[in-house]
């Protein structure tokens, strides 16, 4: 019988995700009076602050570092454009050779996550013009979704305040519905109540009528019998059995 290898029992250590790859945004906006100003960022690593070199090239050909800078500062239209916190501008001086075009300082954008090099060259005047065009109208629609997102705002809030009324509405009325099943509930309590109390009543004055009509022939035989000399004694013991046995009927049809 061949022999049966064994495997390996198999690793459990999980393999490393590959990092994802870098998407470097930016541009140089403008190089004015030996100063640089743009912005830089990684859609893929929003958080990462990217270091900026600039760079040109010479007429004869040599390029030459002008500069560095981290894309590290706060800028409204980066916030306003989702650009992660807004924190990826830049501004630094620049140390021009004489003889060298502004023009043709470029930034190279390096991310850290993952060292991606990305390059930025300057707007060509065509895409300055464009963008001088353009410029008002942009101002003018950022204002109008500013305000649309203000108005989409407080119709949200408003949404908001109806809804919690409506569940306070809503909860008064259960709460003043159980009151009033509560009400009706005490209501027939006392209606049944005052029903029983009324049918003792009945019954009590039934027996008042036969009580009296009996008494009326106890004071008869007693006037027969009026003459005797024990007939004080008798009267009053009758009267005395009689009044204490009204009292207890009458107490037993009210309160038993």
């Amino acid at each position: 019988m061949p022999d049966v290898a064994t495997p390996d029992t198999l690793s459990s250590t999980p393999v490393a995700a590959e990092p994802a790859a870098s998407v470097i945004e930016g541009r140089v906006d403008a190089v004015q009076a030996g100063r640089i100003y743009g912005w830089a960022w990684d859609r893929s690593y929003p958080t990462d602050r990217l270091t900026v070199e600039f760079r040109a090239e010479m007429p004869d050909g040599r390029s030459v570092v002008l500069g560095r800078a981290l894309a590290d500062r706060p800028r409204e239209d980066l916030v306003g454009g989702n650009f992660g916190d807004g924190h990826h501008a830049f501004e630094a001086d620049l140390e021009i050779p004489a003889g060298l075009d502004p023009t043709r300082v470029v930034a190279v954008v390096v991310a850290p996550s993952t060292g991606t090099i990305a390059t930025f060259a300057q707007p060509s005047a065509e895409e300055k013009l464009l963008e001088r065009t353009l410029a008002p109208h942009l101002v003018r629609i950022g204002a109008g979704l500013d305000a649309a997102r203000r108005d989409h705002q407080q119709i949200a809030a408003g949404q908001q305040g109806i809804a919690r009324l409506l569940r306070e509405t809503q909860e008064r009325i259960a709460a003043g519905q159980a009151g009033a099943g509560a009400a009706a509930a005490q209501q027939a309590a006392l209606s049944d109540a005052l029903h029983s109390l009324q049918e003792r009543v009945a019954g009590l004055e039934v027996f008042l009528v036969r009580m009296d009509t009996t008494l009326r022939g106890f004071d008869d035989a007693l006037k027969v019998k009026s003459a005797k000399s024990h007939a004080p004694t008798i009267i009053a013991a009758l009267a005395s059995a009689v009044g204490a046995f009204s009292a207890t009927v009458i107490g037993l049809a009210i309160f038993g």
